[in-house]
């Protein structure tokens, strides 16, 4: 009977372990620092078992909670991993003096809306090049800044192809990004996303499939949900790395164009227009930062509102607490 009674104990024991382990936590975001994607009021959940995320790695562009240095809690996004070298270059992010290009999901985690539209029917649909700066429309009690022009922009368009669209031959659409001429060939009717655009010193370009019913995607969402880990296309882009780059670059022309037959009934239901992030140096002008073995390097989407390692220095491991899905 003794036995027995340890046996349980040790069970309940391991179930109450287990579920302290398993159970997602949920905080409440303050401040502006990861807007648009996140801003005050919104809640956040981390996936199953929090409290392992730090044992299996952190991975770059992650948003993880931490604890900044004066002992508070904070979200941030991870851009650097131990031993390397952090750098800005125009904006992008360079690690060990190489730009590193975001997929998809990280672009619509923190990327803004320019523009929506909703051109149903309307083929070709186009945006000339023109100079976008990084404003910040949710920050409505922001201080006066310096707004600095963001050249990485592109657009997500979402199309309806029927079935009359496809029952001769895949439906074909043309996506333009400044010099990026992508063919679509879309076999199956249903409704389908796509993005181009230019991003971190790349042409890039995907499609993905939607759900048949549009979702209610937050206002703030760039891209609707599903988008990929990764681009179909990247394409290093013309000025990238020559030195012709300048401090006023605009964002690239962009279009989209319906090559099917009109009476096919393919509608383009929705663009955004979007912009990538732009990261800002510390105040006092540093845009380079080394790590060593055990340090991280964490920044805030919304640079101009963010206290980051730009401001106190990189992180150690320690630090992070859990990893938001």
């Amino acid at each position: 009977m003794r036995n027995h009674r340890i046996a349980i104990i040790a069970m309940l024991i391991v179930v109450a372990a287990t579920a302290f382990l398993a159970m997602p936590t949920r905080y409440a975001v303050e401040g502006l620092s990861m807007g648009p994607g996140l801003l005050p009021g919104d809640v956040v959940s981390t996936g199953w078992f929090p409290r392992l995320n730090r044992a299996f790695g952190p991975r770059r562009f992650e948003r993880w909670i931490m604890t900044l240095p004066e002992g508070s809690t904070g979200l941030k996004r991870l851009i650097g991993l131990p031993g390397e070298t952090v750098s800005f270059i125009e904006g992008d992010l360079a690690i060990n003096g190489r730009r590193i290009l975001k997929g998809p999901r990280q672009l619509a985690e923190g990327g803004s809306i320019i523009a929506t539209a909703s051109p149903r029917d309307v083929s070709p649909w186009s945006a000339p090049a023109r100079r976008v700066l990084d404003e910040a429309p949710f920050a409505v009690r922001e201080v006066s800044r310096l707004m600095l022009a963001v050249p990485d922009g592109g657009f997500c368009a979402e199309i309806t192809v029927p079935s009359a669209a496809v029952a001769e031959g895949p439906a074909r659409l043309r996506a333009e990004a400044g010099p990026l001429r992508i063919t679509w060939q879309i076999k199956a009717a249903g409704r389908y996303a796509i993005v181009a655009g230019r991003l971190d010193g790349h042409a890039v370009a995907a499609a993905w499939p939607l759900s048949a019913t549009p979702a209610s995607e937050p206002p703030r969402r760039i891209l609707p949900a599903g988008a990929p880990e990764a681009w179909d296309v990247t394409r290093p882009w013309p000025s990238a790395g020559t030195g012709t780059e300048s401090d006023d670059e605009p964002a690239p022309a962009l279009a989209l164009e319906i090559l099917s037959n009109d009476s096919a009934g393919i509608a383009i239901d929705r663009i955004v227009t979007w912009r990538d992030i732009l990261y800002r140096p510390a105040v006092d002008g540093v845009t380079q930062w080394s790590l060593d073995g055990a340090s991280i390097f964490v920044v805030g989407d919304f640079p101009s509102s963010s206290r980051d390692s730009r401001h106190f220095g990189p992180l150690p491991l320690t630090a992070l607490r859990h990893a938001l899905p």
